[in-house]
């Protein structure tokens, strides 16, 4: 479905104010892309100055499908990062609605504007029954993305916060690099076919590597690569 906003290569992101949706942004910005962020009424203080000034914000809710529609209406492509890594139940949190009912209602927006081609940043380790409940969550959410009629990528890197307290676990390096790899997965390649996955590895220097891994629908042709 057409859009006049589509002239301006939007791209609609969710988890923007957060600790990589900060780089992420600015990685879009510096490829050429208007992110559209999704933010919840009272933290637009949180979107960092110089992405504020090249970004366009809508107030709304992940886990309310009205605004997450709004949010998506007239983009290109989407980002999906948006999460939570504690569960408030007194105030309505839960990994239920923050993961896989958010990624239901991304998915169903995409649906309704045609939007073919989505990125979902989920985890390494996530896998639906895990014991620990937000992989569990999150490998679910997962399982709905691979299985959505779009072009779709996702990333599976280590978490970049500590699942006990939240805490920053990563440096900003780190942070660039992951937010500049899939930036770059949108270069020339909005409306591609490719299907796309991230896993972790273990690298020849004794840390953790990603290997990307992209399967084209059209022809099944593997192409292989590396960062971190």
């Amino acid at each position: 479905m057409y859009s006049a906003f589509m002239q301006y290569n939007e791209v609609f992101v969710t988890g923007g104010t957060g600790l990589l949706g900060r780089y992420v942004c600015r990685a879009l910005i510096g490829h050429g892309f208007l992110p559209r962020l999704l933010v919840r009424t009272g933290s637009e203080g949180r979107i960092e100055p110089d992405v504020r000034e090249r970004c366009r914000v809508t107030p709304g809710d992940l886990t309310v499908l009205e605004s997450v529609e709004m949010g998506a209406q007239g983009t290109s492509a989407i980002v999906h990062l948006a999460g939570v890594w504690k569960e408030q139940p007194r105030r309505g949190i839960t990994f239920e609605k923050a993961h896989v009912h958010a990624t239901a209602n991304i998915l169903y927006s995409a649906s309704v504007w045609g939007i073919g081609r989505l990125i979902f940043i989920s985890v390494a380790g996530a896998r639906p029954g895990d014991p620990v409940p937000f992989l569990d969550a999150r490998g679910r959410a997962e399982v709905l993305v691979r299985g959505a009629d779009l072009s779709w990528t996702v990333f599976r890197p280590s978490p970049w916060y500590d699942l006990r307290d939240g805490k920053p676990r990563v440096s900003t390096d780190y942070l660039k690099e992951l937010a500049g790899a899939i930036a770059n997965r949108f270069t020339g390649r909005i409306r591609s076919a490719a299907c796309t996955r991230m896993h972790p590895q273990t690298g020849s220097r004794g840390g953790n590597s990603r290997e990307i891994v992209d399967e084209e629908s059209t022809g099944g042709r593997h192409v292989r690569g590396t960062f971190g």
